[in-house]
């Protein structure tokens, strides 16, 4: 009989893959904008919004394969996942003290349940491979 994920990390499995697919699409959209912009000339600033665009499809490639490969139980993942996450909420706190408001509270909180979830026991449990 194949073991069960647990409902926490289940529910934390399909936070990640939203958040995969919303990081995908917030990579490309700024990536698009960003090219748009180099092609009317102004490039200008277009260097570090690139590489926050090429960061952005990176973690979101990385956050969809954990997903993918969560049933695997490799440990592998449950690490990429809280390193991910812990960069995440370091991020939304960076944002928050730089004057971001509450738009960053979403993501710090998001974070933080993520972690939680693939911290508990029963993460390390179902993540022992």
């Amino acid at each position: 009989m194949k073991a069960q994920m647990p409902k926490n990390v289940r529910l934390a499995v399909v936070g990640i893959w939203v958040q995969g697919v919303l990081n995908l699409a917030a990579g490309a959209l700024l990536l698009a904008v960003v090219n748009d912009a180099a092609d009317h000339g102004q490039d200008e600033g277009a260097g570090l919004l690139r590489f926050v665009a090429v960061l952005s499809l990176l973690i979101a490639g990385a956050l969809i394969l954990c997903g993918a490969f969560a049933g695997k139980r490799s440990n592998g993942v449950r690490v990429t996942v809280i390193v991910i996450e812990a960069l995440s909420l370091l991020s939304g706190l960076l944002g928050l003290f730089q004057g971001g408001g509450v738009s960053v509270l979403p993501g710090i909180v998001f974070a933080l349940v993520v972690l939680r979830s693939f911290g508990s026991a029963e993460a390390r449990n179902w993540f022992d491979r």
